[in-house]
């Protein structure tokens, strides 16, 4: 545990970021509602291991739970925050430090597909992984029928490195599904 908190102890405090839409920030219960209004679209939890919080009040949980982890260090999650609306529209984050590798993950309403949002938000969080925390691989788990999210990693070179049978197990239907692997290696050429 002790290695894995190290690439968050690099941050003097939870960063926000500001891009010409967005702002990637930390999550507060005042985001609740909104995280459990895009989540109860069952698309955007399609690919993801768990159905997204059950109420408000789980919202908040899983809030709480995310910003502890960064204390622990173990997860880096942002709100991503329409900057026209004020509004969350997803999350993305860094999980899983060993040694200098993370893992990337990320949901987003359905109503931002294909506006070329997370590519947006995953520039400056892989910029913040590789620059600020000198990462050397930051990887991915995605399901194959996940096109949508293949092709933005695609887009930011990540290289598919092969399927892992039976990977994940969803927390809610227990089902165990294969996910490929895809990674990104620091100053990789191509």
């Amino acid at each position: 545990m002790r290695k894995n908190m190290q690439q968050l102890k690099k941050l003097a405090a939870f960063p926000t970021i500001h891009t010409k839409r967005l702002t990637l920030r930390q999550l507060t219960h005042e985001d609740a509602e909104q995280l459990y209004a895009y989540y109860a679209n069952e698309s955007v939890y399609r690919y993801l291991d768990w159905n997204g919080p059950e109420s408000i009040e789980h919202s908040k949980q899983n809030i709480d739970r995310w910003n502890k982890g960064f204390e622990q260090g173990w997860i880096i999650r942002f709100a991503i925050v329409d900057n026209e609306t004020n509004t969350v529209i997803g999350t993305i984050f860094l999980s899983d430090f060993h040694g200098k590798r993370a893992e990337i993950g990320f949901e987003l309403s359905q109503y931002y597909w294909r506006r070329g949002i997370m590519s947006e938000a995953m520039r400056e969080v892989l910029y913040l992984g590789f620059q600020q925390l000198h990462l050397q691989r930051i990887q991915a788990f995605v399901a194959e029928e996940n096109v949508a999210s293949r092709q933005l990693f695609n887009s930011f070179n990540f290289k598919e490195e092969g399927l892992l049978r039976q990977y994940e197990t969803h927390s809610v239907t227990g089902e165990c599904n294969d996910m490929l692997v895809y990674s990104l290696i620091q100053d990789a050429k191509g």
